[in-house]
């Protein structure tokens, strides 16, 4: 979704000249805690067994604490008309649906905000150290944690537990995300969203544009039943969403996996871009660091269950092939297979493929064409299978 971050471009100089808002501004770097007037998105959570105290429970837990929202709205009205002339893409009719996808990016972070959370089920309070850039990450331990107090569960009947955020007695609101707790053993899957579960036009501009910022989501054929089959076939593995769009549109996408893949929802993990620079936005949506940081969400989860073997599924739009590759051969079998979907129109080569898993065995990885989607739910990924 970079080219989704390069017209914004416009956008957010134009935020600067309507709101006159100084955009290098940072809350002072003494700490304080979460009040009436700042925003808080914790983002929902991984928790695993804590190997240096048995028992008891650890969350990789996430937080982002900005000013409130401005309304992105006058903003996109002002600006509709060129991108109707530049992109032909035309959001007269969808200014409200349009901003309210993109209203992260209508905020100010703020540096050293305290936040504090509990999760039902457990034991401790959990406190984020202060936020840095309005973004905090920490893996903090729950104390023990009973799964007969889980508050809920997804459509497998997997439990979950709901975290809220401790505010203030005068803040009336009830910011809460869901922890998803896993064991150390067993599976998991690692998916990339765009064009692997969610159809993006990650190769069109203008309909990945559109796909963005006005489009109802719609997910690859096949892809929600696939998924549900793995929840029962990997006996309620661990699903874990990755994806370089920027954490701005965290609230669309996970609106989009909660409801379409509600069977096999999971932790989604996006790209950290917290800053207010225009220059720094703009190299970010020129970058082409998606290995690098794929790579880097494989290392993060490698090191929060090292001892589960994960069915990792991409799309050749992109790195998906050369990170899963690379993953192989760095950590052998805690990836236990690759799928990786071939999207017309990308590079499809015989030498793409074959670069991207050299020195990987054949057997540990499977690309797919569409009309094959719906073979994949009859694999035995967990009898050792991988086409």
């Amino acid at each position: 979704m970079r080219f989704t971050l390069s017209f914004l471009t416009f956008g957010l100089a134009a935020v600067e000249l309507t709101y006159a808002l100084p955009r290098a501004y940072q809350q002072p770097s003494r700490r304080s805690s979460v009040n009436v007037l700042d925003d808080v998105l914790v983002f929902d959570a991984p928790a695993f067994d804590d190997p240096a105290n048995p028992g008891n429970t650890l969350v990789q837990l996430q937080a982002y604490v900005s000013s409130r929202q401005l309304d992105l709205t006058p903003l996109l009205s002002g600006i509709s008309g060129l991108l109707n002339k530049t992109l032909k893409l035309d959001i007269s009719a969808d200014l409200d649906r349009a901003a309210s996808r993109l209203a992260l990016f209508g905020t100010l972070p703020l540096s050293g905000k305290d936040v504090t959370v509990n999760v039902n089920g457990c034991g401790d309070a959990a406190s984020l150290p202060p936020t840095d850039s309005g973004m905090a990450i920490q893996n903090l331990t729950l104390g023990a944690c009973t799964s007969g107090n889980a508050s809920a569960a997804n459509s497998n009947g997997v439990a979950t537990a709901l975290g809220t955020v401790k505010l203030s007695a005068i803040d009336a609101r009830a910011p809460n995300f869901t922890v998803f707790p896993s064991s150390a053993d067993g599976f998991g899957v690692i998916s990339d969203i765009d064009d692997t579960v969610k159809v993006s036009h990650s190769l069109d501009k203008l309909l990945l544009a559109k796909a963005t910022l006005i489009d109802d989501p719609v997910p690859v054929t096949g892809m929600p039943e696939v998924f549900k089959s793995l929840a029962a076939s990997l006996n309620s593995p661990q699903f874990i969403f990755v994806s370089a769009s920027p954490f701005q549109l965290y609230p669309f996408l996970r609106d989009f996996i909660d409801t379409t893949y509600a069977a096999s929802n999971g932790p989604i993990f996006l790209n950290n871009l917290t800053t207010t620079s225009l220059t720094e936005i703009v190299d970010f949506a020129k970058n082409d660091g998606i290995f690098e940081y794929k790579s880097a969400m494989i290392d993060r989860i490698q090191g929060m269950y090292p001892g589960k073997k994960f069915l990792t599924v991409g799309d050749s739009t992109q790195k998906d092939p050369e990170t899963y590759g690379e993953a192989i051969r760095k950590y052998g079998d805690f990836i236990a297979c690759a799928w990786i979907r071939k999207v017309d129109g990308a590079n499809n080569t015989d030498e793409r493929f074959a670069a991207a898993f050299q020195g990987v065995s054949p057997d540990k990885f499977k690309l797919y064409t569409d009309d094959e989607i719906p073979d994949l739910a009859n694999i035995d990924v967990a009898g050792g299978s991988c086409s």
